[in-house]
């Protein structure tokens, strides 16, 4: 997965980054801008530990206070506590410690601000986010606020993608059928760590499950490339589906991406592609087409692969990519071309929307 992941809620919901941030394992912070409203999810080894929003501004203390584990005083004498010298420590272990207010009570309470602000963005339909790798901060970092909501032990984004469906669907939250699915969801990602490419395959069956076709094949070309973009083929004309990996433009590479045009010239790395419908190693040429990626990219690297997706031997779609470089000539690229041999089927049906 590249460092950053930006774009828009229009075209990748929070379900979506969710489920890619959950795969990914990673820790980070995702930010949030929504019709003047922000918010933020922090995570720590993919699983979600701190939440804030603009339109929830409540702190622990009033949380607790509304729960009745302490009074407006024990609050006030705490915060005071907290602001003594050396005393950069969270709310909730003060508490804890001063008015024997149970930590796992505290953890629970926590946990249903969390879940309840991170469920409110899926009603988030339009704007931006932003997703940046990192390590969170720890409460002896002045940057963290002692009284914001942070999670020892994580909450599941896959259960929390499940919940916030369900919250848009208007459908009860059944906990039993929840785990059933959680379960399965679970069980195929065991698959992918073991046989990624097993595991993609049965998501193609059900690409709604990974937020559509386009984004389960960068979300595998993130697993072996350093940045790839995906383009439509209509006709002699390339155009862009999405991409990930590319840090300029002060995150409007989606935006430009989509806009992109390219007219496939013969003799051109795209037309030996098309022409011999296999995946191919080699550097952009001098074309229009291959000059105006390479503009748009910045430095490519000298070997590049360029993949076709197939569908009745036609070829529907075209993947360009900068590989890892242990993943140059290794079984993982192999599988990628495989999958990519069948993923060209679904594309077609995902893009003429059959």
């Amino acid at each position: 997965m590249t460092d950053r992941l930006d774009g828009y809620l229009e075209d990748l919901g929070i379900r979506d980054i969710l489920q890619i941030l959950s795969l990914s394992k990673k820790s980070g912070t995702l930010r949030l801008e929504s019709q003047g409203h922000a918010g933020q999810v922090i995570f720590h080894a993919g699983q979600i530990i701190r939440a804030s929003s603009s339109q929830t501004p409540l702190e622990l203390g009033q949380m607790l206070i509304a729960a009745g584990l302490i009074s407006d005083k024990q609050l006030e004498d705490a915060l005071q506590y907290q602001q003594g010298p050396g005393c950069h420590r969270p709310l909730g272990d003060l508490l804890s410690e001063l008015y024997q207010v149970p930590a796992a009570t505290i953890e629970e309470i926590v946990a249903q601000q969390i879940e309840k602000i991170v469920i409110s963005f899926f009603s988030w339909r339009k704007g931006r986010f932003h997703f940046k790798l990192e390590e969170p901060q720890s409460f002896g970092s002045a940057q963290l606020n002692p009284l914001d909501i942070i999670l020892e032990t994580g909450l599941s984004p896959q259960r929390l993608a499940l919940k916030g469906q369900r919250f848009m669907e208007h459908s009860p939250v059944d906990e039993d059928s929840l785990e059933l699915e959680l379960a399965e969801i679970n069980k195929r990602q065991a698959q992918q760590g073991h046989h990624l490419l097993r595991g993609m395959l049965a998501e193609l069956r059900h690409p709604e499950m990974g937020g559509g076709i386009i984004l389960l094949i960068l979300r595998y070309a993130s697993e072996i490339m350093q940045r790839a973009v995906v383009f439509d083929v209509r006709g002699t004309n390339l155009v862009g589906l999405g991409q990930f990996g590319v840090d300029e433009y002060n995150n409007r590479a989606d935006e430009i991406v989509r806009k992109m045009r390219l007219q496939v010239e013969p003799g051109s790395l795209f037309a030996r592609v098309m022409i011999e419908k296999k995946a191919i190693r080699g550097a952009l040429g001098q074309s229009r087409a291959e000059s105006m990626l390479t503009n748009f990219l910045g430095h490519p690297k000298e070997q590049v692969l360029l993949a076709p997706l197939l569908s009745d031997d036609k070829v529907v779609a075209l993947l360009y990519g900068e590989l890892n470089a242990e993943d140059g000539d290794s079984q993982r690229l192999q599988a990628f071309e495989v999958f990519l041999s069948q993923a060209g089927l679904a594309m077609e049906q995902a893009l003429s929307g059959s």
